[in-house]
């Protein structure tokens, strides 16, 4: 065998292992993303482990080769190359996704040693890649930039413009890799938003293209080989590949994009892909069983509470109130021919694909490409339709920021933007995907009305009033669970809050999942003789200040609740209205000017002091802060 072979033999192993070490980090976390990590894993493999100059015992080195994950939900395969290169304990592999890990349900740099970019927000590595490979020369250092783009990214314009500029300022120091597996979540790429011809389109902008087949270790190495002696331009390293490689059950099918397997499917992936945890270069030993972690029961539950068992609390059964949206939707267009739907290549996650099955006319698929469908949506506005525009929040409210203001609040358009994953409640996703700053962002831009649903009956009620209600409506669903609070009869109006509690000591005014939260604090406070008023304030924006003022008035102490920054959102909204007609001693419950992490979302909640014990702790000090001042005056006298 020669030394060439000996090395492909080597890495062909690594990638079992690695695979396997996919599967298993996966399958503990009981989320995560495994299609993609499966496909990109052989050239990742290659770099680590054959070409990349990194020092797991320094991994600040100044003359390291930088490695960005731009499809960072495949992160899992990333943090697989960094353990069982010795960045950290191998063991570690089985935290992801939990609460205090460091490894993120994203890439982040804040965290984990060796990630030298936050990504997960799609689109934007390789722009992160062109200003390294400026960096690094300028420094003069003899290292290179390797960046790993999904196809799916291709769709983001953000992807054309960093092209762009790494061919103007000739940058030979950057090798730009495609995972061509040919899918996006939503479907095959000729479905969702073709890309073809894609060699064309980066020979046009003056890249170096080389096509390969991106299961095949020999041609990765060429390929690699070749774009490390380009001089005078980027490279872009075109590898064909298979979504879900090597687990037959995964492998071309786009439901495997972020899914978890089950034990039994777990155990048939792990039989195919043969091999052993921990047989490579830099390996530890074996993975051990999840089973013996106190967190996989606690997995377990939460799986339980996603498929809709009740859990035993105050509220009802927990249902995610994207589930609704999904379903009014569908019933709003038969109702309603000028009602159309735009989506961004997440229609099985914000639940528009039901809408797309049933008017297949009147959905329009703009793949990973947020700010140009918000214009869009503008102009099928002015032709008289009613366009409901679906994303995350995250993306939603701050990627496509500049055109929901300009081309949609400023001409008052009749457009409906509707996010899923608003708060913390993608809790295992991480921070690329919780949007806590988006109702904030909204509640400033003129004309625009801003509303968060508190449960499945709420949803469906709101989204009917909105797509009524004339001009620019933000709704925030939730991506997690969240109880049942209201009945199909109850009423909504937009504007107009609803009290579901009546007190006389404090008032409990909270949106969105915080409201079960709010009225468990409310039991428990009523068990110890507090009387609290709990208010569901449903829309923000216009707030309803007759009831804010009302309710501080009767019971003369507020705590504001929200899955949200403090700064901003309901607690901000609420402060106004008490700081210009009724000065009232109030407290925020939210996060407190800080992003939270990956983990359960219970314990998220914990952490960053918004449950009910938080809310319970925030009107403590309102009445000690009363008592205390009522002693002062009796002192004085």
């Amino acid at each position: 065998m020669t030394e060439r072979e000996e090395t492909i033999s080597e890495l062909e192993n690594q990638v079992i292992t690695i695979r396997r070490d996919i599967l298993t980090m996966i399958h503990a976390a009981r989320s995560g993303h495994p299609g993609g990590s499966l496909s990109a894993t052989d050239f990742v493999t290659a770099l680590y482990f054959h070409f990349m100059r990194v020092d797991p015992r320094n991994p600040d080195w100044p003359d390291r080769d930088r490695f960005i994950l731009s499809k960072g939900h495949a992160c899992p395969l990333w943090y697989s190359c960094l353990a069982e290169r010795g960045f950290f304990p191998v063991e570690e592999l089985l935290t992801l996704r939990e609460i205090n890990s460091r490894l993120q349900g994203h890439p982040d740099m804040n965290k984990t040693p060796g990630v030298d970019i936050t990504t997960g927000s799609l689109g934007q590595g390789l722009s992160a890649g062109v200003g390294m490979a400026l960096g690094l020369r300028l420094d003069r250092r003899d290292a290179r930039v390797y960046v790993i783009v999904g196809v799916g990214e291709l769709n983001e314009g953000q992807i054309w413009e960093a092209t762009m500029a790494a061919a103007k300022f000739g940058l030979d120091n950057l090798t730009a890799i495609v995972d061509y597996n040919n899918l996006q979540l939503d479907g095959y790429c000729h479905e969702v938003m073709p890309i073809e011809p894609l060699a064309d389109k980066w020979r046009a902008f003056n890249w170096r293209v080389l096509e390969i087949d991106g299961h095949n270790m020999s041609a990765i190495l060429d390929a690699i080989e070749t774009a490390q002696a380009t001089r005078g331009k980027p490279t872009v390293i075109i590898a064909r590949t298979v979504k879900g490689k090597g687990v037959s059950f995964m492998e071309d099918e786009c439901d495997w994009h972020g899914k978890a397997p089950d034990d039994g499917q777990f155990s048939q992936a792990m039989a195919e892909l043969g091999g052993s945890n921990g047989g490579g270069k830099g390996g530890e030993g074996d993975l051990p069983p999840r089973q013996a972690s106190s967190s996989h029961s606690d997995a377990q539950r939460v799986a339980s509470a996603e498929r809709g068992t009740p859990r035993s609390n105050t509220c009802g059964e927990r249902v995610p109130t994207r589930d609704a949206y999904g379903e009014v939707l569908v019933e709003l267009g038969e109702e309603n021919p000028d009602i159309v739907v735009l989506e961004a290549d997440i229609s099985k996650s914000t639940r528009t694909c039901h809408f797309a099955r049933r008017f297949p006319g009147r959905f329009f698929q703009f793949g990973v490409a947020e700010a140009n469908m918000m214009v869009a949506a503008a102009g099928l506005a002015t032709t008289g339709k009613v366009p409901f525009v679906s994303t995350y929040a995250v993306f939603g409210s701050m990627r496509a920021c500049e055109q929901v203001r300009t081309f949609i609040a400023y001409p008052e358009l009749n457009v409906k933007i509707a996010v899923s994953h608003g708060g913390i409640t993608p809790a295992n996703d991480g921070v690329t995907h919780q949007g806590t700053e988006d109702l904030g962002i909204m509640r400033t831009i003129p004309g625009m009305t801003v509303i968060m649903p508190a449960d499945y009956y709420a949803t469906k009620a709101l989204v009917r009033a909105a797509a009524a209600y004339p001009g620019p409506v933000y709704l925030r669903f939730t991506r997690d669970p969240v109880p049942i609070i209201y009945g199909p009869d109850d009423l909504f109006e937009i504007g107009r809050g609803k009290v579901l509690r009546q007190g006389d000591d404090v008032s409990l005014i909270a949106l969105g999942d915080m409201l079960c939260v709010a009225l468990e604090a409310a039991e428990e406070l009523a068990e110890s003789g507090v009387s609290a008023e709990v208010i569901d304030m449903h829309t923000i924006k216009p707030i309803d200040r007759e009831l804010v003022v009302e309710t501080a008035a009767k019971t003369r102490r507020v705590v504001a609740i929200e899955d949200h920054q403090i700064q901003g959102g309901l607690g901000s909204a609420v402060a106004e209205v008490l700081g210009e007609d009724l000065p009232t001693p109030m407290r925020r419950i939210g996060l407190q000017n800080t992003f939270a992490e990956s983990g359960r979302y219970d314990l998220l909640l914990s952490k960053y002091g918004m449950d009910s014990s938080a809310i319970i702790g925030a009107v403590r000090e309102l009445l000690d802060q009363e008592c205390e001042g009522h002693n002062e005056q009796v002192h004085d006298s």
